[in-house]
């Protein structure tokens, strides 16, 4: 009795049910339970120690930048140097005075880059120092007097005795003013602080993947990032909290934090309220690492691992069995296939009717395939051969006859040398109507060298009466192509060229266009309505068994065509137009 095969679908179906839904759904149910306790108790906590730590530190940073200012304003430094020079005019003495004391204070701080003095009335110099080991450099000095210092003076206006915290572009300033004993103003201190300095807490707070500090809802500072698409989603993450109602309920008082955790998004936040600004830090955290390492999930899954391995088994002998198995038979088929073994025949598979049935299809293939080639493909491939063959033989003998007759005629009056150059040209063209080697292609370079030889001896011939010129992209000499197929089409823009006065004048220019490479052959001959049909006859394709009918001036067109056809299909081959006055040929190969 005949066994009845068993579908591949009803047996998956089976294996899956049995061996794997059930332990799986009730291990997912418990490591969703076990990791939700440990991600609410212990990543929280964890987050917000390590947070709230680093937004001290940025705090404190902060809060040292505004005190460095106060202290300009309370040493009465600068202040008892301009009273001196309102009494004595002296403005050398007060610059020398002013200047050693900003270098003094602030050369060598690690997180003001630049100290500016703007005075109320304007001096003949400018007051500045700026620190290399904060990163502060003299083009930035000369990027600020041009650009952001009149904007600052304005911010400083509305200040009084206050300071304040301004961001212009990627700095970011301390601004106050230095006022007299009756608080008039008679200065403005701007100190540029190193953002990377005062904030780089941030970038070390645990599972933190990139982090963002906003001043007033502005990004201020984005930590670099490897990845620059990763940077771009990170950063419109960012901006799309500060917008949203969760943002605009952190209102933290002056000297405090709040905080902000959004598990789902993998986002944390803190605010804090400094010298009556809100600075907002966004944390975009490494979701993987918060998770990695922790003992009870890690439990959980050494668990489900041990519950899943008769599921794996199982599930690894049906595939094997049913799928891995056959398919491989077919893999090592195709693959003999490949290498030219027609024919080949695989062992009938009863496991399942899929692959049963895939199997006999490719044994019925496999052998209608070898009768194809036996009987058609060896016939159209032996067929397509003799005709290139066939076409590729074939060359104007009329050209040698002429070749000849101008050598004799040289060598009848002009010495030797002439002689041996035009044998020479004469020669290569000789070797590339024989082609001894039998090369269906050659290099671009080689068949160029035909085309040369050609035209010396055409030069010879007509002498100035006859003018030419070659243009070939040097890219494209080492691109192989059939032989004799520009040699042919220059001889018949000679042939058919000249004027009335029998001048003859034309080119050679070979270009890349795109993917395909373009040989345009240009003449001064012009046709008439009976040339383009005769044109239009030649280049015609769909009969190649009428070789023998045509005259030796147009065979050679019509071979050239014929073979670009058959070697790179129909969207390959001549085409032939009349243009301001000149006869184009247009040799197209689609490689």
């Amino acid at each position: 009795m005949k066994r009845k095969k068993r579908r591949l679908a009803s047996g998956m179906v089976k294996v899956i049910l049995t061996c794997m839904l059930i332990p799986y759904l009730v291990l997912s149910a418990t490591l969703l339970a076990t990791y939700r306790i440990w991600n609410e108790e212990q990543l929280g906590n964890t987050l917000r120690e390590s947070l709230e730590s680093a937004g001290a530190i940025a705090m404190d940073n902060l809060y040292a930048a505004i005190e460095a200012s106060r202290e300009v304003s309370y040493d009465g430094v600068i202040r008892k140097s301009y009273e001196t020079w309102l009494a004595d005019g002296d403005e050398n003495a007060m610059y020398r005075e002013v200047t050693a004391y900003l270098n003094r204070t602030f050369k060598y701080a690690r997180t003001v880059s630049h100290t500016f003095l703007l005075y109320v009335h304007p001096m003949s110099r400018e007051y500045y120092t700026y620190s290399n080991a904060a990163g502060g450099t003299y083009a930035e000095v000369e990027a600020f007097k041009t650009g952001s210092a009149g904007i600052l003076r304005q911010i400083a206006s509305g200040l009084d005795t206050r300071t304040a915290f301004a961001q212009m572009g990627d700095h970011l300033y301390v601004v106050r003013n230095l006022v007299l004993s009756n608080y008039d103003p008679f200065a403005v201190l701007i100190l540029e602080v190193n953002k990377d300095r005062l904030f780089e807490c941030m970038d070390k707070v645990i599972w933190n993947q990139y982090s963002i500090t906003c001043l007033e809802g502005q990004i201020l500072r984005a930590a670099p990032s490897p990845d620059p698409d990763q940077e771009t989603i990170m950063q419109e993450k960012a901006k799309t909290f500060l917008a949203s109602e969760e943002a605009c309920k952190l209102h933290p008082t002056e000297g405090r934090s709040q905080m902000y955790y959004d598990q789902k998004q993998a986002l944390s936040v803190l605010s804090q309220k400094v010298n009556g600004q809100i600075f907002s830090y966004v944390l975009c955290l490494d979701r993987s690492s918060m998770v990695s390492g922790q003992s009870a999930l890690l439990g959980v899954c050494i668990t489900m691992l041990l519950t899943l391995i008769p599921l794996l088994t199982a599930t690894f002998h049906f595939f094997y069995r049913n799928i891995s198995r056959p398919v491989g038979a077919l893999m090592r088929g195709s693959e003999k296939i490949r290498k030219g073994e027609y024919g080949v025949r695989l062992e009938p598979f009863d496991k399942n009717e899929e692959m049963g049935q895939l199997i006999d299809t490719f044994n019925h293939m496999s052998g209608s395939l070898e009768e194809s080639f036996n009987r058609i493909y060896v016939e159209e491939i032996a067929q397509r051969d003799a005709t290139l063959k066939a076409l590729q033989s074939q060359i104007n003998p009329h050209f040698l006859n002429n070749t000849l007759e101008i050598i004799n005629w040289k060598a009848r009056l002009a010495g030797n040398d002439e002689v041996s150059e035009m044998i020479s040209a004469l020669s290569v063209m000789m070797n590339a109507s024989m082609n001894r080697n039998n090369e269906m292609l050659i290099p671009l370079s080689e068949e160029l060298s035909y085309v040369d030889a050609y035209l010396y001896i055409i030069r010879q011939r007509f002498g100035s009466r006859f003018s030419f010129t070659r243009e070939a992209d040097e890219a494209l000499l080492d691109v192989k192509v059939p032989p004799l197929i520009i040699q042919p089409v220059v001889e018949n823009a000679v042939e058919h060229g000249g004027n009335a006065s029998g001048v003859i004048t034309g080119g050679l220019r070979i270009f890349a266009a795109g993917m395909d490479i373009c040989i345009e052959v240009r003449n001064n001959g012009e046709l008439t309505e009976e040339d383009q049909e005769k044109i239009r006859s030649l280049l015609d394709t769909r009969n190649v068994s009428d070789l023998q009918h045509l005259s030796r001036t147009s065979i050679g067109i019509r071979n050239v065509n014929l073979r670009l056809h058959l070697i790179y299909g129909e969207e390959s081959g001549l085409t032939i137009r009349q243009e301001a006055g000149q006869t184009i040929c247009l040799m197209k190969i689609c490689r």
